[in-house]
């Protein structure tokens, strides 16, 4: 697997921002990482987190804002849905995981390195596939 770069999935990513459980297990991971690379859906995961919780009065627009423009400043290589929408498409049809989720595995295999998640079902659908060593979660989730 290639060494320190890492794919950061948009559930682990939001506890960077939004204090929640585990959100200091992430951040310690944050601290760690120089550069992670993510499928070009990130950003739109984040953004309808973010303006999800403005409708639901958890934060403020202002706040979300710039939660949403420190994303953008963070060291993250996007990566294009064309790169990787066939293998994606091919698993989650395969496997019980999302489009989405599918999009951050392929991500890691296109690199041969891991996912990083907080998702708890992403993470447990792929324990017994091939794929189990291309996915971590943050401790304690």
């Amino acid at each position: 697997m290639t060494g320190d770069l890492k794919v950061i999935d948009a559930s682990l990513a939001l506890k960077w921002a939004i204090n929640e459980q585990h959100s200091e297990e992430a951040l310690s991971l944050l601290d760690e990482l120089d550069v992670f690379i993510c499928p070009e859906v990130f950003y739109l995961e984040i953004d309808a987190v973010l303006t999800k919780r403005v409708r639901i009065r958890e934060l403020e627009a202002q706040e979300a804002k710039e939660i949403k423009n420190n994303f953008r400043a963070l060291p993250c290589k996007l990566i294009s849905h064309s790169q990787i929408d066939e293998i994606a498409f091919d698993l989650s049809t395969s496997f019980n995981i999302s489009y989405f989720d599918a999009l951050y595995l392929s991500t890691a295999l296109k690199f041969n390195t891991v996912v990083q998640t907080a998702d708890v079902r992403f993470f447990n659908e792929l324990q017994n596939t091939d794929y189990k060593n291309h996915i971590e979660k943050i401790q304690g989730v």
